[in-house]
């Protein structure tokens, strides 16, 4: 501890733009300043949130190691000396490669606090993460998940006690997705045609996130409806090529015209195949869009009443619900107005509360009791 505060060191992979490491920022910028010493430590380079972290006055440190995925003895060995260096009481770890590095390093170190949090669910049994993630939790402090699909695969996959995991939902600024522009100003802003009935999504484009279904059902409606993607990926190519003139891409968009996206739309498509959580459906259900979403049970834990669900193999169902939603106009404020509703749940600052109780509790057990 450093003049009375916690010095709490966030470890991650990189930073690039994406939604854990939006999420990671969101949270340290505003934990408590007066409580809390906060660095950021990147295994690889700081990536673009990570120097937007750097300029909102945040320490971050980079390594610049992993330069293969073998495994490497040395950058546990490099944390460790930040940690030493840093004098550093909690380490918070994030994701798989994180939490298995740090954690390593925290032992080294001596580092009184450990805390890893699991953003992902397994696509398919690993059975060398199972093993890790199982022996290290022995001597991991608090274990967080951000549902409670991504608790059961911890507990199904890594058996962990389940004493030490934690739900902790991610969370957004909900005032950021309430702007004052009309549909008809955004759209103009995006260059989007303004007379079109627009189905939205936002990702990656990556497997999982599962835009093929999607771009199928659009192709199913009358010529009047059109989708709208937000997001860029190894899939582009192929996206593009089925979408043709019904997509619209919007690829490399800054967060700060996400809002503006979202009120583009007329309704949110969510059809992913596996979410560990799920933001941007949070996201598009505080801009009261009426979501859609492929019907797993990471995402009704998320949207609850608040959105009408397909199978996610099923592009003729997806495109029956929307037509439905295209043909009411009632039933689709109503939708958004749930929607609306149910995304208060996941406000940013009872994320960040939840964290600091989650630190405050280690602090009482592990520092305190160390230092008397």
């Amino acid at each position: 501890m450093t003049d009375g505060k916690i010095n709490l060191m966030v470890l991650i992979v990189s930073m690039p733009v994406g939604g854990v490491e939006s999420q990671v920022l969101s949270v340290v910028q505003r934990l408590n300043r007066e409580k809390y010493h906060v660095t950021i430590c990147c295994i690889k380079e700081p990536g673009t949130l990570g120097e937007k972290a750097s300029d909102k006055g945040i320490k971050v440190i980079s390594l610049g190691l992993m330069k293969s995925s073998r495994f490497s003895f040395s950058i546990p060995l490099r944390i460790s000396g930040v940690l030493k260096e840093n004098k550093i009481d909690i380490l918070w770890t994030h994701q798989y490669v994180a939490n298995l590095y740090g954690r390593i390093a925290a032992l080294l170190s001596g580092t009184k606090g450990i805390t890893s949090t699991y953003h992902a669910l397994y696509d398919k049994p690993k059975k060398h993460r199972s093993i890790f993630n199982h022996f290290l939790s022995y001597r991991t402090d608090a274990l967080a998940a951000v549902s409670r699909a991504v608790a059961e695969d911890m507990k199904s996959f890594d058996h962990v006690s389940p004493g030490k995991v934690s739900i902790i939902h991610n969370g957004i600024d909900i005032p950021f997705f309430d702007i004052n522009e009309t549909q008809a100003e955004c759209r103009k802003k995006l260059g989007l045609p303004e007379e079109e009935i627009l189905i939205g999504a936002v990702g990656r484009l990556s497997e999982e996130k599962n835009h093929k279904v999607m771009i199928e059902a659009v192709n199913m409606l009358p010529e009047k409806v059109k989708g709208v993607i937000v997001g860029d990926g190894k899939l582009e190519g192929p996206l593009r090529e089925a979408g043709g003139k019904r997509i619209y891409f919007l690829t490399k968009m800054e967060h700060a015209l996400l809002p503006y996206a979202l009120k583009a739309m007329d309704i949110f498509c969510f059809p992913s195949l596996w979410e560990g959580f799920g933001l941007a459906l949070v996201e598009a259900m505080a801009a009261g869009l009426p979501p859609v979403s492929s019907d797993i049970p990471t995402l009704r834990e998320v949207a609850g009443e608040g959105a009408l669900y397909f199978p996610s193999d099923s592009a003729v169902e997806l495109a029956n619900i929307l037509k439905s939603l295209i043909d009411d106009p009632a039933e689709r404020k109503l939708l958004g107005d749930k929607a609306r509703k149910r995304a208060a749940v996941f406000s940013i600052d009872n994320t960040v509360k939840a964290y600091e109780n989650l630190f405050a509790e280690i602090e009482k057990r592990k520092i305190r009791s160390h230092a008397s």
